[in-house]
């Protein structure tokens, strides 16, 4: 039946950021590529194509063995897979600690990024959570939040929505402001838009 409830967060997760030339040959390459991330310890994928740019990619990968896939991100196989699938730069690695997941996985939707530092990430997490009812206000439908590995004071949250412009008035909104602020924001968030999808979970 139905999955009820958040699934299990997995240990760890990973963004990485890249164009390539032809989504639907790179999109070919990636789905026929499934089995060798399951071998190296990746649970599955969510793909997000800029707005302003659909060839300009964020994979997101959650990852159940740290070592494993580090190790095949930085593999000679996979760099000549990319090379293959027609990725035209060196992809952005981010990794992340996923702290909140209720994303909307079975269809594509507009959906932004917002990355910005915190003065105390539980803080900030508890913060979060109370502003639930100021995101379904704002036409908010999924939503997951992780925390950067690599600088523990930067949070990183996803929202989707049914259109962007609802993302957009969410972000401009005195509401949000007054909520971040109070969460212990210090730094300007940095916001991207996609349209995310394609996603899936290999378990």
């Amino acid at each position: 039946g139905e999955m009820t409830g958040s699934p299990m967060l997995p240990p760890a997760a990973v963004t990485l950021g890249f164009r390539v030339a032809d989504f639907d040959e790179w999109k070919a390459l990636f789905d026929g590529n499934e089995q060798d991330r399951i071998d190296h310890g990746i649970l599955g994928h969510h793909i997000n194509r800029a707005e302003d740019d659909p060839n300009s990619l964020v994979v997101y990968l959650a990852v159940g063995d740290v070592e494993k896939a580090t190790a095949w991100l930085a593999s000679d196989a996979l760099k000549a897979l990319r090379e293959t699938a027609g990725v035209s730069s060196t992809p952005v690695v981010n990794w992340m600690t996923p702290v909140r997941e209720s994303v909307v996985w079975d269809r594509e939707l507009p959906a932004m990024m917002v990355s910005h530092r915190v003065e105390d990430f539980d803080t900030w997490l508890a913060g979060y959570d109370a502003a639930g009812d100021l995101q379904r206000s704002s036409g908010v439908i999924g939503h997951a939040a992780s925390r950067s590995i690599d600088d523990p004071s930067v949070a990183t949250v996803y929202h989707q929505a049914e259109s962007f412009e609802h993302l957009r008035t969410m972000m401009g909104s005195d509401e949000l402001r007054t909520a971040m602020k109070a969460a212990g924001v210090v730094s300007q968030p940095e916001v991207t838009f996609h349209t995310g999808g394609w996603a899936k979970r290999y378990s």
